[in-house]
């Protein structure tokens, strides 16, 4: 028994003791809560009792014998006769049948009286202990008596227990504050168990196993130290097969690699599950009124407004006083705060009072909270809400439900709540609305759904077209519509930047026609000016008509979204043409410039300002401006992660990581944004997810598992150039040229095609290069080196520059090859590109090498050699090495094994993880993913030599 139960068992038998020993008879009131295992107590003492000789009786009510004059004294009569009457002495049962079925009018004081002389002979042949549980339902008569026998207590060696259930339905409270009131009653009140309880509970029942602290004190909290809320609680985790501590469940995760909750989390929920299920279980024992009250609150939610509730109860909110209080003490609702608003103790204690509405009911009850709320003003959500959890409406219903559907999805569009603007969309299309209203509904759909379902939306988009006939309802949808299919078709950065054929054609048909509004016209000109070389003519005709992009857009100022939209698509196609970078990224400036832009448009413009900022090698702003994606067009109320814009930002942050040599974060969040591309409507982005990986895969050396991945984005009838440039670099590194020649050449003449010509992108003309290099083909090569290098001077960034120095000096000889290696390695320094700079440096040592200059070689290869470790380029690390022992240099062991050789983000990841913290806590205090550090501690193990982390202090510790 717990010690708190210990104490109050000793208190019991102490009263029991001064009752026997001549100090006069004594009452006690145990006034508890439900689950305070109250009856537990008061079996324990009854056995005490009758192993002491004191032949006690136990008596205990039950709900119904409240409303059954004498039930709890037949109770106690049988008791008394079955337990100790003398042989052949029948008074008991006699006063047990002549107890009348209903209640006395001269309140049973002549009974009372008979019975008590009955009663008093026997108590003094032996000590009598009565115990009542549950004593609050007793009936009124009955308890009339125990009052009247506690004002006489002091003449028997008699203990009367009552135990009271005080959050429970109290039928005779007055006749309990009675018998409270006299002299020989004393009362107590059961306490929740304490931690150190709490403990010792969770200990037995998972068999003696020591629980962790942590698990004692989170269960002890959310329960309450309730001792049968805690029982319960570490029942479910017991059958679940869950231990006592604390940490991820492993049984589910989210699509993005996150816990789908903490084990904490888990407990709480279950936590609140059981106390909604006890205290509902209390409610369904009070009056009518009382749980009509609860019902029609769980309606309207959590702050419901209690004029509204009585309204639609048809009564005053003066007239719910008293049920209110019964349901605040029953443990149901919070203390009403001022203004009158009525709020449940958790949500889970609402939805499991509002279960306990009949389905008959239900319907009816909503529409009507419904209409209610929108008499007193209340905003659409919250009426839609109600009409949400109704399947059908009468046809009467329809056309009001529809338009507070309509209105209610707008105002969740406008708050970013994509998702549920969505459901209120697809409510009102249930119930079969008139044409017009059912083409507003499905452009409201659309809008919804482009940035988590762009499939979807797009078959919505085009009904809704062909039943609109206002212009600027259709020139909204056509634009909404767009970005469904550029966002659709978004499976690689090709595809971002130059949309498909369809769309920009279809945009140039639309701007053809009367468009009411300005902005919207530009914004439609910003999407059809991406469709390249294949867009509308009108497009063509009119920048052919202009003296340049600069004199285009200086007409722009930038002020409303299409302004910043067609700035977005100027600075694009002046990228994608590989015009001075300074142009685009000035233009990208003007862009973002301001409000940061959201909604659907604002994915395409962020995704273009990305992209031109990454090949520009503007590196930390364009990870700043790719983790806002999801930001700007949230889906959720809780701006939920899942959908479109979180696959395509995993993904440009995973290019801008391997742009910046960050090879661990770069898998991490390639690895996420494959896990996130999953769902069914997000399936078209598997190329670019997959493509991106490649990427990584194919740096790290890993060819055959790029390869794989690589048949999956190059196996569907839209393979993008950008898969080809992959797989071209597998196919070069397994010694198949000709194979990688065919595959950069078809990459290059599709982004001709597309009207890209940035070796930012793909390097296609490097590619082919080197691939003709290696079949001896050095004439042919030369070309493309110098188209490469050409565009990459014209574009600017340091790292195509660097890459195509490199690139052509392959076909020089050792003086020019060094020259242009040094001028590599000089521009790639003044940028963030430390892959390319490590290369260079890798390459411009074994030129030296070759042209007679050991000293030289040896330090570009030692340079290059620990750029590339801090990178986790373990390839270019062994080729470097190599190279260096080639040449006469030396390299002690410990740079390339042995703790010595981690680095410094390794060195910290090793340390926490050999403290003992988890993958998900390192993750955490260090912020960056999870699989940012198991890529890490995959390095420290093998660079330690060790299979996992139970070796890491050891290994570490031996050079401290």
């Amino acid at each position: 028994m717990e010690p708190e139960r210990v104490s109050e068992l000793s208190d019991l038998l102490a009263h029991a003791r001064a009752s026997r020993t001549g100090a006069g008879g004594r009452a006690v009131i145990i006034r508890t809560a439900s689950g305070m295992w109250c009856r537990e107590l008061l079996v324990e003492f009854t056995e005490r009792q009758r192993r002491a000789g004191a032949a006690p009786v136990l008596v205990s009510c039950q709900h119904r014998d409240a409303r059954e004059p004498f039930a709890a004294l037949r109770q106690l009569l049988t008791g008394l006769g079955d337990a100790t009457q003398p042989a052949g002495d029948d008074r008991f049962d006699e006063l047990r049948r002549a107890l009348p079925h209903t209640a006395p009018e001269d309140h049973g004081r002549p009974l009372f009286d008979e019975l008590y002389e009955v009663l008093l002979p026997a108590v003094r042949r032996c000590p009598r202990v009565i115990v009542v549980d549950h004593a609050q339902w007793m009936d009124d008569a009955s308890l009339r008596w125990f009052a009247h026998l506690v004002r006489r207590l002091t003449r028997l060696p008699l203990l009367v227990v009552l135990g009271v259930r005080v959050d429970d339905d109290l039928p005779a409270r007055d006749a309990l504050d009675d018998i409270g009131a006299q002299a020989a009653c004393h009362e107590s009140t059961l306490r929740p168990l304490s931690v150190h309880s709490a403990g010792e509970l969770v200990q037995r029942a998972y068999a003696g196993r020591v629980p962790e602290d942590p698990f004692v004190r989170l269960c002890h909290h959310v329960t309450g130290g309730v001792p049968a809320y805690l029982a319960r609680l570490i029942d479910t985790q017991l059958q679940a097969g869950l231990p006592p501590e604390l940490g991820p469940i492993r049984s589910g995760v989210h699509l993005d690699g996150r816990p789908r909750q903490t084990r904490a989390d888990h407990i709480r929920r279950i936590a609140a599950r059981i106390e909604a299920a006890a205290v509902t279980t209390r409610l369904a024992r009070q009056p009518e009124r009382v749980r009509a009250l609860a019902q029609t609150t769980a309606l309207f939610g959590d702050g419901a407004d209690l004029d509204i509730v009585a309204d639609l109860m048809g009564t005053g909110p003066d007239r719910l006083d008293g049920p209110l209080a019964e349901l605040v003490r029953v443990g149901v609702l919070r203390g009403t705060p001022p203004g009158g608003r009525l709020s449940f103790r958790t949500p889970e204690l609402r939805d499991a009072v509002h279960d306990t509405i009949p389905e008959t009911l239900l319907r009816d009850r909503h529409v009507r909270a419904a209409r209610r709320l929108g008499d007193y003003g209340a905003p659409p959500t919250r009426v839609a809400e109600h009409l949400l959890r109704i399947d059908t409406l009468h046809v009467d219903d329809h056309a009001w439900a529809g338009a507070v559907l309509y209105e209610a999805g707008r105002a969740a569009l406008a708050a970013g709540a994509t998702l549920r603007c969505a459901e209120y969309a697809r409510r009102a299309l249930r119930d079969d609305p008139a044409a017009e209203h059912r083409a507003r509904l499905l452009v409201l759909l659309g809008r919804a759904e482009v940035p988590t379902a762009p499939e979807a939306a797009a078959r919505h988009l085009e009904e809704a077209l062909r039943l609109l006939t206002d212009p600027a309802e259709r020139a909204e949808a056509v634009l909404e519509l767009c970005h469904a299919h550029v966002l659709r078709q978004g499976d690689s950065v090709e595809a971002v930047m130059r949309p498909a054929r369809d769309a920009a054609a279809r945009l140039g048909e639309l701007v053809e026609r009367d468009c009411p509004d300005p902005d919207v016209r530009l914004r439609l000109r910003a999407i059809a000016h991406l469709g390249g070389p294949a867009a509308g003519t009108e497009v063509r005709s009119e920048r052919a008509a202009r003296s340049g992009l600069d004199h285009a857009a200086a007409e722009v100022t930038g002020v409303t979204a299409g302004e910043r939209e067609l700035l977005a698509a100027f600075a694009s196609d002046s990228a994608c043409r590989a015009e001075p970078s300074g142009i685009a990224l000035d233009l990208i400036e003007r862009a973002l410039a301001g409000e940061p832009p959201r909604g659907s448009a604002s994915a395409l413009l962020l995704l273009r300002s990305v992209v031109v900022l990454a090949w520009a090698g503007r590196l930390d702003e364009a990870r700043a401006w790719a983790g806002s994606l999801t930001a700007a067009i949230p889906i959720g109320p809780a701006h939920s992660r899942i959908g479109l814009p979180a696959v395509v930002a995993h993904c440009l942050c995973a290019d801008i990581a391997l742009r910046a040599g960050n090879l661990a974060e770069a898998l991490a969040e390639a690895r996420t944004a494959g896990r996130l591309a999953r769902g069914p409507e997000l399936s078209a982005l598997t190329q670019l997810t997959r493509v991106q990986l490649a990427r990584i895969r194919v740096v790290l050396g890993q060819y055959d598992a790029a390869t794989t991945m690589l048949r999956g984005a190059l196996g569907v009838p839209r393979a993008r150039a950008t898969a080809l440039g992959v797989r071209a670099r597998c196919r070069h590194a397994a010694g198949d040229p000709r194979g990688a020649l065919a595959d950069h050449l078809e990459c290059g003449r599709r982004l001709t095609e597309l009207g890209i010509a940035n070796p930012a992108l793909s390097d296609w003309r490097g590619g082919a290069g080197l691939a003709l290099v290696d079949l001896d083909r050095r004439t042919e090569a030369a070309p493309l080196f110098e188209e490469g290098l050409e565009l990459a001077r014209r574009w600017g960034a340091p790292a195509p520059i660097g890459e195509a120095l490199r690139n052509r000096a392959r076909i020089e000889g050792p003086r020019g090859a060094i020259r242009l290696l040094e001028e590599s390695v000089a521009v790639l320094e003044q940028s963030g590109a430390r892959l390319q700079l490590a290369e260079s440096l890798v390459e411009s040592g074994r030129v030296y090498a070759l042209a007679g200059q050991p000293a030289a070689a040896r330090l570009a290869l030692r340079r290059g050699m620990g750029l590339a470790q801090e990178c986790g380029w373990d390839l270019l690390v062994e080729r470097a090495h190599k190279d260096l022992l080639a040449c006469g240099g030396r390299l002690r062991r410990t740079s390339l094994s042995g703790p010595g050789s981690l680095t410094p983000s390794e060195r910290q990841i090793a340390e926490l993880a050999a403290a003992g913290h988890t993958n998900r806590a390192i993750a955490e205090s260090l912020c960056v993913t999870r699989g940012t550090v198991e890529v890490h501690l995959t390095h420290v193990y093998r660079k330690l030599g060790i299979s996992g982390r139970t070796a890491l202090s050891t290994r570490l510790a031996s050079t401290q």
